[in-house]
């Protein structure tokens, strides 16, 4: 079992209402070599927990903390207008 001290807490830096699934973050985080999706859990706009990759395997979310700590992502970050960072999470989501 890992030893685990940290959550970290990510954005899927994706436009406001864009869908976003566990399939496509798996193929993002394949192209950049880190084996499917890097976060243990994803959140979905409507509250709902996703699961990516199980807590006892070592993240692919954060460099430096990655052997010590969960990653979980809200879907969203980025405002649909201006593709700038923003706080978009529902309601559900936080």
């Amino acid at each position: 079992m890992r030893h685990i001290n940290e959550v970290i807490i990510h954005c899927t830096a994706t436009p406001t209402g864009q869908h976003v699934t566990i399939g496509d973050i798996n193929n993002w985080h394949n192209a950049r070599g880190f084996g499917n999706c890097g976060y243990h859990y994803v959140i979905d706009y409507d509250g709902k927990v996703l699961n990516g990759r199980p807590e006892d395997e070592q993240g692919a979310h954060c460099q430096g903390h990655n052997a010590r700590s969960i990653g979980i992502a809200y879907i969203g970050g980025m405002d649909a207008k201006t593709r700038m960072p923003k706080d978009t999470r529902t309601k559900l989501q936080k």
